[in-house]
């Protein structure tokens, strides 16, 4: 058995398409209740119009009823035959009756309506007359005279021919205008849409002429139904701007940290070739371990930067607790096989507290800044506070060491921007640091305590920044 799949309804891909689709729509439905309208009101008017002629003639025929001596007469007008002339092709027929129903003239198959109303006012309804359908008035006229009164009736039957010729009449005409007018409401409908996409089509154009490394702001004149998309576009363009900017600056910097470890390393390696005492070997090896060990942290942080450059456009934010995470932090970064007693103290503000963001990141972040102040600063004391404030959570790492001049705290957080000693390290950490709380609404900052601690200091939002939540 063959099985029979419905196909789908698929709208156009493009707006034109879709908005023409609903403009043909609506200009069907509307042109075809106006029609129905048109048929409705044209019916009215034709049957209005032939009643009035039929009540009109049966009216005449009424004023002519007249009774002497008792006996009833009554000579129809011509005016009246002449009204009911009017309708070409139609038949008609008539009837008077005197009060005891006695038919006076016309025909007898037409009867009047069963109740009389008062003088004058005509009752209207339908008859069957050899299997066609007839129009039909009634109208009781009161008559008295010394020997008799009563209510006289006259009736008066139409067909329908007439009025259906002017129906057709009065739909073709009305049809052909609400055709008429719905086309040229929908083509003009048409051109306005597509004068209202001209924008779009501007500004693909535009970037369609521009060059690739072309990431500078978008120049269009466009309204301002289109204006947000234009400074939309022109934000992407300013954020790959500045990721391109950063990242070649940081490819290049990172290149040229890279190259000098890796020099100094073959240096030392064609010199051990060379050296023939042991201990200037062992001089030799010592040099050449202290290079690879520069050479690994300085990959590592190029690693851990990427992968923080990597998670902060792509990894939606999620709830973390700063607390649990500090302490791990704490366990991770600070070796046990420190060469000097540090005496570690972590205080938060309560035993939990929760931010949105993400956890990897941020304890990429965290490490480093523990790491830094462990191996470049403290001596004797490391503190960590966690603060929380009506926006922002703070999370305090102070110690008691020489800490980073204050007319180099503007570009600590840049890659390699810090002086360094032979083997101090590669100068990344704040930069990863920077770039996190950055990513979580915050900021990197760097203070002195009322006890001559230095202390860097990185904020979080409480809420994830606007770009996470969209």
């Amino acid at each position: 058995m063959t099985a029979i799949r419905a196909s789908r309804f698929q709208l156009p891909r493009s707006i034109f398409g879709r908005l023409r689709l609903l403009l043909a729509t609506v200009f069907l439905v509307g042109a075809l209740g106006a029609l129905v309208a048109a048929w409705t009101l044209s019916r009215k008017a034709a049957t209005d119009a032939y009643d009035q002629l039929l009540i009109s003639s049966a009216a005449q025929i009424s004023e002519a009823i007249s009774a002497e001596n008792g006996r009833y007469a009554v000579l129809p007008p011509d005016s009246a035959f002449e009204t009911l002339a009017q309708s070409k092709d139609d038949r008609f027929f008539f009837a008077v009756r005197t009060p005891d129903g006695t038919l006076l003239t016309g025909e007898s198959k037409l009867n009047p309506a069963a109740e009389p109303l008062r003088d004058g006012l005509p009752v209207l309804g339908y008859i069957r007359d050899d299997g066609e359908t007839m129009r039909t008035v009634t109208i009781y006229r009161f008559i008295a005279s010394l020997n008799a009164k009563g209510w006289c009736s006259v009736v008066v039957a139409q067909s329908l021919n007439a009025r259906y010729h002017l129906i057709a009449r009065l739909m073709l005409r009305i049809g052909a205008i609400i055709i008429f007018v719905g086309a040229l409401g929908f083509l003009a409908s048409l051109e306005a849409v597509r004068r209202a996409l001209r924008p779009f089509d501007r500004i693909g154009y535009a970037l369609a002429a521009r060059r690739v490394q072309d990431t500078g702001p978008l120049e269009v004149d466009s309204p301002s139904e289109t204006q947000a998309l234009v400074e939309t576009i022109n934000h992407t363009f300013h954020r790959l701007n500045e990721r391109l900017n950063k990242l070649q600056s940081f490819a290049g910097v990172a290149a040229h940290q890279i190259r000098t470890p890796l020099a100094a390393l073959g240096a030392q390696a064609e010199l051990l070739l060379i050296d023939k005492t042991a201990q200037s070997r062992r001089t030799r090896v010592e040099r050449i371990r202290a290079h690879l060990a520069k050479l690994s942290r300085l990959t590592n942080q190029l690693l851990g930067q990427a992968m923080v450059s990597y998670r902060t456009d792509r990894i939606a934010h999620q709830e973390v607790e700063l607390v649990e995470l500090m302490r791990h932090v704490l366990r991770d970064a600070i070796p046990e096989s420190l060469d000097r007693d540090l005496a570690v103290e972590f205080e938060p503000a309560t035993p939990r507290i929760h931010v949105p963001g993400d956890d990897i990141s941020l304890r990429e972040a965290l490490v480093n800044l523990v790491n830094n102040a462990v191996t470049h600063g403290a001596s004797t004391a490391l503190r960590v506070r966690i603060d929380e404030e009506p926006r922002h959570i703070r999370i305090s790492i102070a110690d008691d060491g020489p800490g980073i001049p204050p007319e180099l705290w503007s570009a600590a957080t840049e890659p390699f921007q810090l002086p360094r000693a032979e083997g101090e390290g590669v100068g990344l950490g704040l930069s990863i640091a920077a770039d996190v709380a950055k990513a979580h609404g915050g900021t990197l900052a760097f203070a002195r305590t009322a006890e001559g601690f230095f202390e860097i200091r990185l904020t979080i939002a409480r809420s994830a920044p606007l770009e996470k939540a969209a």
